[in-house]
């Protein structure tokens, strides 16, 4: 029987144990994919079952950019039939940017269609109709596919987005773990299984995306600066560095929680704060919604409907807005009628009251607001004062970071 230690974690009893490779595999994916969504950098995951565990994770900053982001968990050795030795199960999350790249023999689900899953170094292929697969298939075993998918799944509905990532999970003793166990046998197949019971891992927790927004300005703060770029995520940004000449390489990311950016931006003194981003997100802020995540709140046509009413739009207009399912077909009605630049406007101008309520004040505060189809659609009133700080430093802080 195994020795297990443990820990309090949340008042809960959880216990350092021997995991299997699955669990590895899943913890790792759940590192890399909360690194990836939400700056989160995780040292543990907990893995709830009939015993509860920690899994200790460690980031591969060599294997990390803006589009990939890497994790190690470190298996000691599982129970029958999972492999004995010690290896490093790793898990590599990216963001999709051509389909063509993906293997054809892939893992997809269908609860979660924006995932794919594969198997890289280290990790054996199903031939000869190797029971529960697909010849060519990572040896992935169902029960640590439904775990990384779920866990994965659940992190991007936290950040209210279907992205399309792939999973890739590696071992690179792997190949020389199975040739070992299968010397002498023909049951090779270029690397280990990656096995295990499905267990439930710990959810990403507002607590914990919000903490990443005030650690993404406590850092930018610490260095001194004192005019702050911030953006939902990196939706739009070709088009914002396209009309305000504004890279979002060293923007802090506030996901769905635009109003703890401010709140944080004013505990720690900063000056100038520019928030631009995606229309279907910033909108909100019209209404005093700074909790945008669609699960919590939306009211994107409310608060169009209204502002179409405020600017002279008729009864008619008002109705056809409330019958609308996207933002880009609202603004393509405003500019049919030629009401885009006049409600714009009178957003803009709400945006800015409930800013300053928020801030309090004590900010020099700018929101400009995009589409993909649209481009700029506005800007609060003191967003150009404001831009030409906020350039000036980060484009030095770009220059530092290199």
């Amino acid at each position: 029987m195994d020795r297990f230690t443990t820990r309090d974690l949340g008042n809960q009893n959880v216990s350092i144990a021997r995991l299997s490779t699955g669990e590895c595999a899943a913890a790792a994916a759940h590192a890399a994919s909360a690194d990836l969504l939400f700056r989160i950098r995780h040292e543990t995951v907990e893995i709830a079952g009939t015993v509860n565990k920690l899994c200790q994770v460690r980031r591969n900053d060599e294997g990390c950019d803006l589009r990939k982001s890497e994790y190690i968990a470190s298996f000691e050795g599982g129970n029958p039939p999972d492999i004995k030795d010690k290896a490093q199960i790793i898990a590599t999350v990216s963001y999709i940017d051509d389909f063509n790249a993906i293997s054809e023999n892939a893992f997809v689900s269908p609860s979660h269609p924006n995932l794919f899953l594969t198997g890289g170094e280290g990790i054996g292929t199903a031939s000869g109709g190797a029971a529960g697969f697909l010849n060519g298939e990572a040896l992935i075993d169902a029960n640590t596919r439904k775990m990384i998918f779920d866990t994965v799944g659940e992190i991007c509905e936290a950040s209210d987005g279907a992205q399309l990532l792939l999973i890739t999970i590696r071992c690179p003793e792997g190949m020389m773990i199975a040739a070992s166990a299968a010397m002498g046998q023909t049951t090779f197949t270029g690397g280990i299984s990656i096995i295990g019971e499905y267990s439930k891992l710990c959810a990403v927790h507002q607590r914990d995306i919000t903490k990443s927004v005030d650690d993404q300005i406590k850092k930018q703060v610490d260095m001194g600066v004192k005019s702050i770029l911030v953006a939902p995520g990196s939706y739009c940004a070709d088009q914002i560095d396209k009309q305000l000449h504004l890279p979002l390489k060293t923007a802090v990311y506030c996901y769905n929680y635009p109003g703890q950016a401010i709140d944080s931006c004013v505990s720690m003194g900063v000056e100038n704060f520019l928030l631009v981003g995606n229309v279907g997100k910033l909108v909100k802020l019209a209404a005093g919604i700074t909790n945008t995540n669609s699960y919590a709140s939306d009211g994107r046509r409310e608060i169009f409907a209204a502002h179409t009413a405020i600017v002279g739009g008729t009864a008619s207009q008002v109705r056809t807005v409330m019958n609308c399912t996207t933002c880009d077909e609202i603004l393509a009605l405003f500019t049919n009628w030629g009401l885009r630049d006049r409600v714009m406007m009178s957003v803009m101008n709400s945006i800015n009251e409930y800013g300053n309520i928020r801030s309090r004040g004590r900010l020099n505060l700018g929101v400009a607001l995009f589409s993909e189809e649209f481009g700029l659609l506005g800007q609060t009133a003191g967003t150009k004062n404001v831009l030409v700080k906020v350039s000036q430093e980060q484009f030095a802080l770009s220059l530092r970071l290199k």
